[in-house]
């Protein structure tokens, strides 16, 4: 487990925090599964990574929220090498493995896929995927 350790002075006192620091951040997690086909960000202080995968004869395509704060990110809300270890599993677990048609079908399916169709940035990412897939 690491723990970092912050030190804050204020008005005189002296405030020490130690804080959990994941051992890989979501690039490494999802690279763990394969090459790391295009990785694209929508957003700025909140958002998604998409990833697009390929192991072997097989293409992953994934989409991870991320946010601003560990109240409203997952993995910068991790405490404990267990919970970063779960987390880990669910992302692992999320990623859609398909041949070129399977994901291409998947990442424009707006029922498995609508709680990010409405970012006008991902109409480009489609475009890509759709040009990469072919």
């Amino acid at each position: 487990m690491v723990l970092e350790k912050l030190v804050i002075y204020f008005g005189g006192s002296k405030m020490t925090y130690q804080y959990y620091v994941p051992p890989m951040g979501y690039d490494e997690i999802v690279a763990t599964q394969g090459e790391v086909i295009k990785d694209w960000t929508i957003g700025d202080w909140q958002g998604d990574y998409v990833y697009l995968l390929k192991n072997g004869d097989k293409y992953g395509f994934t989409v991870i929220g991320y946010g601003s704060c560990t109240g409203c990110d997952a993995l910068q809300g991790c405490e404990n090498d267990k919970e970063f270890n779960e987390l880990k599993e669910d992302i692992i677990k999320y990623i859609f493995w398909g041949t070129k048609q399977e994901v291409l079908d998947y990442a424009f399916n707006e029922n498995a896929n609508r709680w990010y169709y409405h970012e006008e940035d991902f109409v480009e990412i489609q475009e890509e995927i759709r040009e990469m897939l072919k």
